[in-house]
């Protein structure tokens, strides 16, 4: 019975192998909207936030990797996120809070998707592929607000002693799903050197563009994991959907 397995994992690998038109990665930089007027409108009532706000417009950054099997049949997966710090005082002068000099506020979104597509462009020699996709994943949201640990008291011990330091961090974690079109421009090194006998090395720029929806509405909670029992009422509706694009840069791997 075991030989059996062994033998289709091998035949199964060996198709992989012979069938793929190359394996291909890269990192990918973008830009994003996100409404995060709701989010401001609560810190400036909450802490007279003085008009130093979190952005709309959004630099992402990440990664993405895909196989192309049969000239046609395309699978991968892509990860992206921002990542947003704004720092001020309260001077312990607000009244609706009792942190007394809150500092740093950090904004965390992304999301990780895994994706089916189909490659419409034959083999060329200009090595381009143009591939709709349609894929499902999880996006999150993290916001912190942290206090500023005085400077004299920054040794773990006077950490460990410290009950007043005071970290909020409240979170949405949920499903998505995803469809987006991806274009690639590839050229091997052809016999330069080998890093998988039998597969050429090569550079390759990437462009996609595409749009994500939330099936339901996620709930804030101070536990993230979604099986905690945290959840917090309220909150505004942030979440890291809708369209995005993205370009990137990396390498790949053809057959010779």
């Amino acid at each position: 019975m075991r030989f059996k397995i062994s033998c289709l994992v091998v035949a199964a690998l060996f198709f992989t192998v012979a069938a793929q038109d190359g394996i291909y990665g890269s990192f990918l930089i973008g830009q994003k909207f996100i409404d995060l007027q709701p989010l401001n409108d609560i810190l400036e009532k909450q802490w007279d936030y003085n008009g130093n706000e979190f952005a709309n417009n959004k630099w992402t950054f990440g990664g993405e990797g895909h196989l192309i099997l049969a000239k046609r049949l395309v699978l991968g997966g892509r990860a992206f996120g921002v990542f947003d710090h704004r720092k001020f005082s309260t001077g312990g002068d607000s009244e609706n809070t009792n942190i007394d000099d809150l500092s740093d506020l950090k904004l965390t979104a992304g999301m990780g998707i895994a994706n089916i597509g189909f490659n419409l462009l034959p083999e060329n020699r200009f090595g381009m592929h143009l591939y709709p996709m349609a894929g499902a994943g999880v996006q999150s949201f993290v916001f912190q607000a942290v206090t500023e640990i005085p400077e004299a008291e920054r040794n773990f011990e006077d950490v460990l002693e410290n009950n007043d330091d005071e970290m909020i961090t409240m979170g949405k974690i949920g499903f998505v799903t995803d469809v987006s079109a991806g274009f690639d421009w590839y050229k091997p090194f052809e016999n330069f050197f080998t890093i998988v006998p039998g597969l050429n090395v090569g550079l390759m720029a990437h462009f996609e563009i595409g749009y994500s929806f939330l099936p339901v509405k996620l709930k804030w909670r101070r536990d993230i994991d979604p099986g905690g029992v945290g959840q917090v009422e309220g909150g505004p509706d942030l979440q890291f959907s809708g369209l995005y694009m993205n370009l990137g840069f990396g390498l790949g791997l053809s057959p010779e």
